[in-house]
């Protein structure tokens, strides 16, 4: 029998000795050089040490396979007949050592590759004759993994041959009739390395026995692909994994957030620094005009599909709450911001994640049809792994606090400035209310020493947050289970009690038959979250006058006047008495059965439910109010997000000829619906009624209903002939029920080959120098039905009850006009990649170029004001092409026995423009899109400067003459207004390495980011003008104009409304001077942790155990000048947060 033993999977690995955004590029080159050189040299020069006296020959195998990493492979007979062996050898190399060692044995051997094949020696030439007479032999044996559970289904093939098959259910494998000869024999399964054994049949029937180890190399670990799992060797998708090992590093509650610069072409953009503030995820790009010129075209709203364990999630990356809050952004229900809010997936926790894939080009989510047209997300949590019942405790605490706090105006600073205001107005500042110019509390009234620093006071405290995991899990080969529980808080650093807790339990339990003929999974997620939040508006009043008087009593009531002036207005702390109290609850099921019918037919069914429900209350109580005019007021509402998704499928593997056909038929149904509800009730007579409706004289209610039916038929067809060359077929009908009768079905697909280049023999010369090679391509069709149910038919909506009515019937008003004849938006995707390893595969390199274009745009048409509606939705025949480059690095430079330092790179590149857009300037988009320029643009005025006379802003207009008070409107139209900033996203990525020592390990992660973004000038002349009675950043000292021949930044100040720079400065407001460079480094992720040693863990009774450190957001390198580079344009929102963490992992 031949048995395999694997080297030491602990090589000699090769030593490399270890600034701003623009050097990354050349810092990168110089590691992949030195580590190139540096590898060479080892691999090269190898040494053994030996000392041996009678030893058996197969210990002195293992001990040369410790040190070389080299595999020997023998029969167990054939070592029978050898002798001990005594020898005494230093620092040789590896032909030396193996001539010294067979010296006088009657074996011989020859080295393949990392392979040592030992044989007997020749037999006379009568016998060798013989041998080629004898007929063709059989070739079996197992497929296991180091623990001895055999691998069922697992590929054994003959490189180069038409003989290959699959292991049964017991990992045994047999080839019959394999003709005499050399061969190269492999076996390899999804997760595990695979093994190659070059064998030499002589007509005798040889077995052979594969222990295979779980993927160390990025190519050879598992990666959850659409409807199935797969390998970075054989995929020709565009796509990436990340772990749980990556996830875990981060002390992030919202699990999006640890995908910030980990994947090329991922974009993910914290909202806020709120606890459970919404996460922003695009991929390439955004592929959609927006659905009406009225819509801000640099928010994105193109957002991938996110599956949890095989079930669509509800909510999908929408905000679940309805209220104006700290957190949410909001005017009335049905206008929250895509960017505000609190996101649904703060409801997971990230501890019981496996791993994240993201899935970006066509051949990777056409199979999702009309779903994924924007790229998919797959979330797969954690499964029960065979063994002894082990628990696991995680638990850690830490704090919070502001990463980039901006320095604002003291009492003395913004004193200067105002009176520098009137000063310019030619005005005296004055106490008479009925002043409406003139008029100055700040100057006059209050108190012009008092300070107030509000932006410490509301942003500035260090706030706890704490976090506990545990799990416990176990079973056979057979029956696995896993059940996990979990709480965090994190406390916002804000004044008063509010905070985001969430509760989470997790459970799976696997059931498989002996025979392995039918599997059963069934994994279950419930997640409650609280988010208390202070009333909206407060975090804006960081800008309030310094010298304010006490907005607060000794005895915590509000003051609402001081001297006659009235305080409403700077009310503060009235948002802390209005609070709003959110409760999300989230169920998730997903149920996976599949059976065996024969070998390499499998039917199998996938069924999930998931629900996402709010509760929210929102009170604004009579002490939140000025007793002059007190209302009281609650706000009740009910958010239900919801899905089915049943899909069987029929999946038939089988090996043909040099290669392995796989093949999958199946169908989807999905149901999505999302009821809300709405009550308010006004006129309470007291505080106390407010937690009910039923206190309430005055009510009023809305409600929506929204039902979304999908179905699909879908295909694949994989097919990989001799481990080099693979093909992919994708096919799929899309049933919508947005779309009316005659539209409602769409067919798209994909096709995508890649050639692993590498296998060919030319290139086994270079190993392990070089020792992968792929390239591969794809091109496929998505649609998209991305707009509300129902948009086709003719809606209308009852007038609310406090309206007048009809002879008492409420009327109804048309919201939408009936068309059946808009389809399918389409997108066409081109992806082309390359992939190569160096140096044993511990060096992995991917580019990859894509180019996508979506066309017949669904978009609203503006309608004349005689119809009654202002639109009518339908089809554009618009084109957005997104291109870009994506690039990826891995490297193991140094590994040792106690040593290793591992890197990883990744950058990418996006171009967006709008290709076509037919009679562009005569619609309402002419002021919003230009055709060969970016769909991300912004339309304003062109910035000169500061007119040194007048002190004015100074504009370019449409004939190039200057001007301060530019023509509104684009342009195309008459007025001055051009392209003045593209807010698309130049370049992104991200850096971290890895360095164990021993027990220690540290990570450290950088992630960067560049674009044209508004700058802190946006908020201050957004409907403003520096000089009016709000405070500033000490950035704009000694940057107005103050008198004639300054050459300043800023114009001369406004001390009211009515200045005569108000109107330039409302043209700046929308001007190319209020947008900057946003171009930041961020130390992301530093992570430090030490495993305590074995014999502390003996005494203790317990499997492992370790403490760590880990930080987020730690710092920033940035020429963006005040706010977060993160969330530009605003520096009074609630900035991110810098966060510290000390924790505890236990295992017993």
């Amino acid at each position: 029998m031949y048995n395999f033993f694997p080297g030491n999977q602990g090589h000699v690995r090769s030593r490399l000795n270890a600034r701003k955004l623009l050097l990354i590029m050349k810092l990168t080159t110089f590691i992949l050089v030195t580590v190139m050189l540096h590898v060479t040299a080892s691999s090269l020069a190898q040494k053994i040490t030996l000392v041996e006296k009678n030893a058996p020959l197969v210990d002195v195998f293992n001990h040369i396979s410790d040190q070389t990493g080299y595999d020997f492979l023998f029969t167990g007979s054939d070592l029978k007949k050898a002798s001990p062996v005594s020898i005494n050898i230093k620092n040789v190399d590896l032909h030396e050592a193996l001539a010294k060692i067979f010296e006088g044995q009657p074996l011989n051997y020859t080295i393949e590759n990392k392979s040592v094949v030992v044989t007997v020696k020749q037999a006379s030439l009568m016998d060798q004759l013989s041998a080629q007479l004898r007929a063709p032999a059989n070739i079996s044996g197992t497929v296991s993994d180091t623990l001895g559970n055999p691998l069922v289904g697992a590929s054994v093939a003959i490189k180069g041959m038409a003989f290959s098959t699959q292991t049964d259910s017991k990992g045994t494998f047999s080839l019959a009739n394999v003709p005499q000869g050399k061969f190269t024999l492999i076996a390899s399964y999804v997760g595990y390395e695979r093994s190659a054994v070059d064998i030499v049949n002589t007509g005798t029937n040889l077995r052979i026995q594969f222990i295979l180890h779980r993927g160390t190399s990025q190519l050879d670990q598992v990666q959850v692909i659409a409807y199935g799992t797969g390998s970075r060797r054989y995929s020709i998708s565009s796509m990436a994994t990340v772990t749980a090992k990556d996830i875990e590093r981060q002390p992030v509650s919202n699990p999006l957030l640890a995908l910030q610069g980990q994947v090329p072409g991922l974009a993910v953009t914290a909202t806020s620094g709120i606890p459970g503030s919404q996460v922003v995820v695009q991929i390439r790009g955004q592929n959609t005009l927006k659905l009406n010129a009225t819509v801000n075209p640099s928010k994105p709203y193109d957002q991938p599909l996110f599956i949890i364990d095989g079930v669509p999630f509800a909510s999908q990356n929408n905000n679940v709450n309805q209220f104006a809050s700290l957190v949410a952004a909001q005017d009335n229900p049905g206008s929250i911001s895509q960017a505000t809010g609190l996101s649904p997936f703060n409801n997971i926790d990230p501890a019981d994640i496996e791993s994240i894939s993201i899935l970006k080009d066509a051949d990777a989510t056409s199979i999702y049809g009309t779903q994924g047209s924007n790229g998919v997300i797959l979330i797969t949590t954690k499964k029960g792994k065979p063994g002894p019942a082990a628990f696991n405790l995680n638990v850690n605490t830490g704090f919070n606090s502001v990463g980039r706090p901006v320095k604002m105006l003291n009492t003395e600073q913004y004193l200067q400035l105002r009176k520098d205001a009137f000063a310019a107005d030619g005005l005296t500042p004055s106490n008479n209310p009925t002043d409406y110019l003139a008029y100055a509390p700040d100057l006059t009234i209050f108190d012009q020493h008092k300070y107030t620093n509000w932006q410490k006071l509301i942003y500035g405290r260090n706030t706890s947050n704490v976090a506990v995991h545990g799990s416990l899990s176990g079973g056979t080969s057979y029956n696995t289970f896993l059940i996990s529980a979990g709480y965090n808080r994190s406390n916002y650093n804000y004044p008063g009690d509010f905070s985001d807790q969430r509760y989470t339990l997790h459970s799976n339990v696997h059931h498989s038959s002996k025979d392995y003929r039918l599997t059963v999974d069934l994994t279950t997620d419930f997640g409650y979250e609280q988010n208390y939040s202070a009333g909206f508006g407060g975090a804006n009043d960081v800008v309030l006058q310094p010298n304010l008087p006490d907005l607060l009593s000794p005895s915590g009531s509000l003051i609402w006047n001081y001297q006659g002036v009235d305080l409403t207005t700077y009310q503060f702390y009235s948002s802390l008495k209005q609070p709003t109290d959110l409760k999300n609850y989230n169920f998730n099921t997903a149920f996976h059965i599949s059976y065996k019918l024969f070998k390499g037919l499998t039917i199998s069914a996938n069924m999930g439910y998931n629900r996402n429900n709010t509760n929210e209350t929102s009170i604004d109580p009579g002490v939140a109010q000025n007793p002059a005019y007190i209302n009281r007021q609650a706000n009740f509402s009910v958010n239900n997000f919801q899905t089915v998704n049943i899909e069987p499928q029929i999946n038939y593997t089988r090996n043909i000829g040099k290669g392995t056909l796989s093949a999958m038929l199946g169908s989807t149904y999905k149901k999505n619906t999302n009821n809300s509800t709405y009550t308010t009730g006004q006129g309470y007579s007291n505080d106390n009624f407010l937690g009910s409706i039923n206190g309430a004289p005055t009510v009023g209610s809305l409600d929506a209903s929204d039902i979304y039916r999908y179905s699909a038929g879908f295909a694949r067809l994989n097919y990989i002939y001799d481990n080099e060359f693979i093909l992919e077929l994708t096919g799929r009908r899309d049933g919508s029920s947005n779309f009316g009768p005659g539209n409602q079905f769409g067919n798209f697909g994909a096709v995508g080959a890649g050639w692993i280049f590498s296998e060919e023999k030319v290139f086994e010369r270079l190993s392990p120098l070089f020792s992968y090679g792929k390239i591969s391509g794809s091109y496929g069709t998505s649609g998209s039905d991305g707009i509300k149910a129902y948009q086709y038919q003719s809606l209308y909506l009852g007038f609310p009850p406090y309206l007048p009515n009809f002879q008492g019937i409420n009327p109804s008003y048309p919201a939408n006009l009936y068309n059946p004849d808009y389809s399918w938006a389409l997108k066409k995707s081109l992806n082309v990649s390359l992939d190569l390893g160096l140096f044993d595969n511990r060096l992995l390199f991917n580019a990859t170029y894509y180019r996508n274009r979506e066309g017949n745009q669904l978009v609203d048409y503006p309608l004349p004001i005689q119809v009654g509606l202002p639109s009518v939705l339908g089809n554009l025949n618009a084109t957005v092409q997104n291109k870009g480059f994506e690039f990826a690095i891995n490297a193991t430079n140094i590994k040792t026995k106690n040593f290793s330092w591992t890197t990883n790179f990744n950058i990418s590149f996006n171009r967006n423009k709008l290709l076509a857009f037919p009679d562009l300037a005569s619609s309402s988009y002419a002021n919003v899109y230009e055709i060969g320029r970016p769909t991300s643009i912004i339309y304003g005025y062109r910035y000169k400067g500061v007119n040194p006379k007048t002190g004015l802003f100074e504009f370019y207009a449409k004939d190039g003459t200057v001007t301060s008070h530019p023509a509104y409107g684009p342009a195309s139209t008459g007025g001055d207004q051009v392209p003045v900033s593209d807010q698309q996203i130049k370049y992104m990525g991200g850096f971290g390495n890895t360095f164990n020592w021993k027990q220690f390990s540290l990570y450290i992660f950088c992630q960067f980011s560049s674009q044209h973004a508004p700058s802190y000038l946006a908020e201050i002349y957004n409907g403003n003008q520096l000089g009016l009675s709000y405070n500033q950043p000490v950035a704009v000292l000694g940057n107005y104009w103050k008198e004639g021949g300054d050459n300043a930044q800023l114009q001369r100040l406004a001390s009211s409304y009515s200045s005569a720079a108000m109107s330039s400065a409302v043209s700046f407001a929308q001007s190319s001077g209020v947008y900057c460079d946003d171009t930041y480094l961020r130390v992301k992720t530093v992570s430090l942790s030490y495993q305590l040693p074995a014999a502390f863990l003996s005494k203790a009774h317990m499997k492992g155990a370790s403490i760590f450190a880990n930080a987020q957001n730690l710092l920033t390198f940035t020429n963006y000048k005040v706010g977060d580079p993160e969330t530009p344009g605003s520096f009074s929102t609630f900035p991110v947060q810098r966060v510290l963490a000390f924790g505890l992992n236990l295992k017993f």
